[in-house]
């Protein structure tokens, strides 16, 4: 997410990510809201789905950049062969909250240096839990490495 949000934000979107499909009464009304709207189909793109949801960075300008970032998911590898990055992380939201024992879902970040793909699992990623999750971590570039940092380095190379 370093690629088109900021830090602020990135951290931001992931609480209000695993807030939103959380154990107990916000996973319950997710699946609510998966079984009357379908929002996690393959008609609705991420940036649709989280926009209707109102997942998304207080800020506007943040906010047009969250929407770019969710589009470009669209180029990224993921851990299923020929599936884009997006489309796994979409399609994972939809198995599980239509399964018959949905997990909470818990959205995480690795680094892009370490492996370029969105990866989905099942595990315990919070330390003093024993609640199972569906892991959601997607690959991203510290801010420094992020786009706006590459095009203020190579505005100052071409001077």
């Amino acid at each position: 997410m370093g690629i088109a949000i900021s830090d602020f934000s990135t951290a931001d979107m992931l609480f209000q990510l695993n807030t939103r499909f959380g154990p107990g009464h916000p996973l319950k009304e997710m699946v609510v809201i998966q079984k009357e709207f379908r929002v996690f189909s393959s008609k609705y793109s991420l940036k649709q789905a989280f926009r209707v949801l109102h997942i998304v960075p207080v800020d506007f300008l943040e906010r047009r950049r969250w929407f770019v970032f969710l589009d470009l998911l669209k180029k990224y590898d993921s851990d299923q062969k020929g599936v884009s990055g997006h489309d796994r992380i979409r399609s994972a939201y939809q198995d599980n909250l239509d399964s018959k024992a949905p997990l909470p879902v818990y959205t995480t970040t690795h680094l892009m240096s370490k492996d370029r793909r969105v990866k989905v699992t099942r595990g315990q990623p919070i330390i003093y839990e024993k609640q199972s999750y569906l892991v959601i971590s997607i690959p991203t570039l510290p801010k420094e490495d992020g786009q706006a940092a590459r095009a203020a380095k190579k505005k100052r190379s071409r001077k």
